[in-house]
């Protein structure tokens, strides 16, 4: 493996926000309790893999793709999911960098970059990337649901409390 400028851009693209974010915590955030420590650490190996991969693994066309249009219909992409992603962390700044924001909602941001990673994985035929994604994005989401579910624990009784309506009505008929 050798460094790929191909896949450090986007990737240090993709870093930017979450970098800057890191230095404008929102005013509103909760005081939560610790992560669950086996998501937590497979978030990071899913992370860290995302990254290091998409430094060192994908090369050119000619190495990472399959074809020169592969490879542009990546680029097209990667340009669409950069600047979809800027322009959902301008809208969160400007909205007034709200926790809930970041973390209240169904889709994380987080999961954007990681969301790439995959598609990059399939475009190139990399299945490592694919392997540190896909783990990336369940631990995000895992992650996600827990902050959302002690932030609005009434919410979570209240799905929690349909679901098993709904698995009591399923078995009685």
């Amino acid at each position: 493996m050798k460094f790929s400028i191909i896949g450090f851009i986007p990737t240090l693209l993709l870093l930017i926000p979450v970098i800057a974010a890191c230095f404008k915590t929102p005013a509103d955030k909760p005081e939560l309790e610790d992560e669950n420590i086996i998501v937590f650490i497979a978030k990071c190996v899913g992370r860290f893999g995302c990254i290091g991969y998409m430094c060192l693994a994908i090369g050119d066309y000619k190495v990472g793709f399959s074809s020169k249009l592969l490879f542009i219909i990546w680029a097209v992409v990667a340009l669409l999911v950069i600047a979809l992603y800027w322009v959902l962390w301008i809208r969160h700044y400007k909205k007034g960098n709200h926790f809930e924001d970041i973390y209240g909602t169904g889709i994380p941001l987080f999961i954007i970059p990681a969301a790439f990673v995959l598609v990059t994985g399939i475009f190139s035929m990399n299945f490592m990337l694919i392997i540190f994604s896909v783990l990336d994005i369940v631990c995000e989401y895992c992650s996600a649901y827990g902050v959302r579910k002690r932030l609005h624990p009434a919410e979570a009784d209240d799905e929690a409390a349909e679901e098993t309506e709904k698995d009591e009505n399923e078995d009685g008929e």
